[in-house]
């Protein structure tokens, strides 16, 4: 599965400034805009997800932790999200799928159909989110 990167050159050291003066509310400020640009991804994930029972769609979800955002789709409830978004190249029997989004081929696309998507139609606001929280970071420091 490909992985879709944005790298902020100097996050990592903003971050180490943030907790050396001693500003945890800016570290939690910074967190918070790096998942509130995963958040624009999620919100555009779940409006292209095939609705049933709303379990698949309700799995996705933007998380952070450190130096990084993501966008989770998929839980112990709701284990079939990957072959949703994904595919599978496999069938399990040899045969092509019969029924689902890839009925006939067996073969799902590359980049997905919902997650990777939404970063794809998303990238301008997901960049200008990121600045945003960068730039309140920068001013917190007075720089």
């Amino acid at each position: 599965m490909s992985r879709v990167e944005i790298r902020v050159e100097g996050l990592r050291e903003l971050r180490t400034v943030l907790r050396r003066v001693n500003d945890p509310d800016g570290l939690a400020e910074l967190r918070r805009g790096l998942k509130d640009a995963a958040e624009v991804v999620a919100r555009d994930a779940k409006s292209r997800v095939p609705v049933r029972s709303g379990a698949a769609r309700d799995s996705i979800r933007a998380t952070s932790g450190g130096n990084r955002a993501y966008v989770v789709g998929g839980k112990a409830r709701v284990p079939y999200y990957g072959w949703l978004d994904f595919g599978t190249r496999y069938p399990v029997r040899g045969n092509p799928r019969s029924v689902g989004p890839w009925s006939g081929s067996g073969v799902g696309p590359e980049k997905g159909r919902f997650i990777y998507k939404a970063i794809d139609e998303n990238e301008r606001e997901i960049a200008m989110t990121i600045e945003r929280a960068l730039d309140q970071a920068l001013r917190r420091l007075d720089l």
